[in-house]
């Protein structure tokens, strides 16, 4: 492979990660532009080499990749200024890093020649530098783009020797809520259990410290036996008894929080019918019960 170029705009955790594993992968960095001149710098001294600016240089005209590491809401401001000094080289691929945002947003109203955009996401959260050093390479990605942009993707990547799929534009919304789901939401139920666990006298500090080894727990059943086998618990077993007492503590406990446990039963139910755990039968029942309907049984 020919030596690429590379400046990045945006020297934060994931800017300053990725050009260290792009230059260990023989990828010669330009450059990181920064608002902070400091955070430039250490993307510098990380990777041995380069500029260090804030400014918008002709040295960028130098690179085959420009990868835009910046927060989404400034990222096509980034484009649209590169399209106007013209430092977008013809042939050059313009990458953002972004999970919710297509490479459409790349799309300048002052192109002037052929370039290739890349929306190019690793589905993993980076904490620092170091973290994502580690973690990256070890990350699922994304690749979504024109022709040419899907192209330098799929190199950088198997360079990188990192899983990853191509999707389409349509696509990456719908993915990138796939991982807010998985992230995200994730992070809001754990604290809506500890919430729970307040309202009946017990510290959040003590719930976190109770309920980690079962979520520890669940999270490694799902990786040896994938969700639907790893489902456990009371609608897991069709036990409608149980979950008429937990929706008679909401109505005590936490009346607010009702509607929400009640729309995670609804779905569960399905994950259960899947598992083969409940019949048919069950599902209307419980369904029944978690939708506020008379329980005839």
């Amino acid at each position: 492979m020919a030596e690429k170029k590379v400046v990045i705009i945006g020297a934060g955790r994931v800017g300053q990660s990725f050009g260290y594993l792009l230059a260990q992968q023989g990828y010669q960095i330009l450059g990181f532009i920064s608002r902070s001149l400091s955070s430039a710098q250490e993307g510098v001294e990380l990777v041995g080499q380069g500029i260090a600016t804030t400014e918008y240089e002709e040295f960028i005209l130098e690179a085959d990749l420009i990868i835009v590491s910046t927060p989404d809401q400034v990222i096509a401001e980034v484009a649209e200024e590169l399209f106007e000094l013209e430092l977008i080289s013809k042939g050059g691929c313009l990458i953002h890093l972004s999970g919710a945002l297509t490479s459409e947003i790349l799309t300048g109203e002052g192109k002037r020649q052929k370039y290739g955009r890349l929306s190019l996401h690793p589905l993993q959260s980076v904490a620092d530098v170091e973290n994502g050093i580690t973690n990256l390479p070890q990350a699922f990605f994304t690749i979504e783009g024109d022709q040419l942009g899907v192209e330098v993707g799929e190199e950088i990547l198997t360079t990188l020797g990192v899983e990853y799929e191509v999707i389409s534009q349509q696509a990456k919304p719908f993915y990138h809520a796939a991982a807010c789901v998985a992230s995200n939401y994730l992070v809001a139920i754990v604290n809506l259990a500890l919430e729970m666990n307040q309202q009946i006298g017990i510290s959040k500090e003590q719930a976190l410290n109770a309920l980690l080894p079962l979520i520890k727990g669940s999270i490694n059943n799902v990786e040896s036996l994938g969700p639907i086998a790893a489902l456990t618990g009371p609608i897991s077993r069709g036990d409608s008894s149980t979950i008429k007492e937990h929706l008679e503590a909401f109505d005590q406990f936490s009346p607010q929080r009702s509607e929400l446990y009640c729309k995670l039963g609804s779905y569960t139910t399905e994950i259960a019918e899947q598992k083969g755990s409940i019949t048919e039968s069950d599902k209307v029942e419980l369904i029944k019960i978690l939708e506020g309907e008379k329980f005839n049984g």
